[in-house]
């Protein structure tokens, strides 16, 4: 049984919150994963442009500088996104990290500039960066979601360690297409393809989806948005990709996990917008099993979740997660 350390915030403490936040992961041991000198990645989620709601840059720079106290090297990093947005490239992707106050380590897209660095394990997208990290601290905002139900650790290992193509696959069955009313034929597209799968007309580019890997990287190349692809995956198609591209990322890592259960909204870190909470701030979750953390969560906030989507099953990726062995939903907790 997995064992899952809790911070409740609800309580009265003499020392400040991020007192107890080094306390916490002290007695649940996050540093001992650290090597000396060694690089560790620090997996979160910088917000979008205009969002609020994620982990408060003041509780990261803490683990950041526990990691430095523990002769580790820590680096921020995230990965591209799908939609259209500063973080659909690497480059404002790091300016909007930076200006949300994720200034005091480096930052480092895993996917590379355009979101098409990747390793193919298993047939699976990862950004190229974590086949290549062996140490991780993952942060993660614990929140409604329009889709999953809930994103939690699982959303942000998985989803969030994903390139492009790997979003692609999870939210879609299908591959990108050019919308040729938008299109002003600038064949930036067309040049950047390293697989020939764009073609030109005299209209506009088309993709060869016979040739098309779907890598998706064309997609924050085009300067008009006009490369789309259709959101087309179901609740379950989406948490069963979830859950493997987890696992994948999770496989042979020493990797700490913290979840805040602090400003549940009731969407994804993603939305520009912010809408009221859907509970009242609950604490901070340690662990080394993302499967176990994320139940945790989930037990701790079901109600307000469940009345949310009520036409979504959240545990579904919880569930293929632990079969594809990223880890177990028995837990216990232990109080800090």
């Amino acid at each position: 049984m997995a064992k899952v350390y809790f911070l409740d915030v609800r309580k009265g403490y003499r020392d400040n919150i991020l007192v107890m936040l080094d306390r916490l992961i002290k007695k649940a041991g996050g540093m001992d994963i650290v090597k000396k000198g060694g690089r560790c990645a620090v997996k979160t989620h910088f917000g979008e442009d205009g969002n609020v709601n994620f982990v408060s840059p003041l509780y990261v720079r803490r683990i950041v500088d526990a990691i430095r106290k523990a002769k580790g090297k820590p680096f921020l990093t995230d990965t591209t996104t799908l939609y259209g947005g500063r973080r659909l490239r690497a480059d404002t992707h790091i300016e909007l990290a930076r200006e949300h106050g994720f200034d005091f380590a480096p930052v480092i897209i895993g996917d590379g500039l355009y979101g098409d660095d990747y390793t193919d394990v298993k047939g699976d997208k990862i950004g190229r960066l974590y086949t290549y990290t062996d140490t991780m601290v993952c942060i993660t905002h614990f929140k409604g979601h329009l889709v999953t139900g809930f994103g939690g650790t699982l959303k942000n290992l998985g989803m969030g360690c994903a390139a492009k193509g790997g979003k692609l696959d999870m939210h879609s069955g299908s591959k990108p297409h050019v919308v040729k009313e938008t299109c002003t034929l600038c064949l930036r597209c067309f040049n950047y393809c390293a697989f020939d799968a764009i073609k030109k007309t005299k209209v506009s580019a088309v993709i060869d989806h016979k040739r098309c890997t779907g890598c998706a990287g064309c997609m924050s190349i085009c300067p008009e948005r006009a490369i789309r692809f259709n959101w087309s995956a179901s609740s379950t198609d989406l948490q069963k990709k979830m859950g493997r591209y987890a696992a994948r990322v999770a496989e042979n890592k020493k990797i700490f996990y913290l979840n805040f259960l602090i400003d549940i909204s009731p969407n994804c870190d993603c939305f520009h917008t912010n809408d009221p909470m859907i509970a009242p701030d609950i604490g901070i979750l340690a662990s080394f099993d993302p499967v176990s953390i994320d139940q945790a969560c989930y037990d701790m906030v079901k109600e307000p979740i469940d009345r949310l989507h009520d036409d979504i099953d959240a545990t579904e990726q919880l569930a293929y997660a632990a079969q594809y062995g990223a880890g177990e939903r028995e837990y216990e907790i232990i109080s800090i």
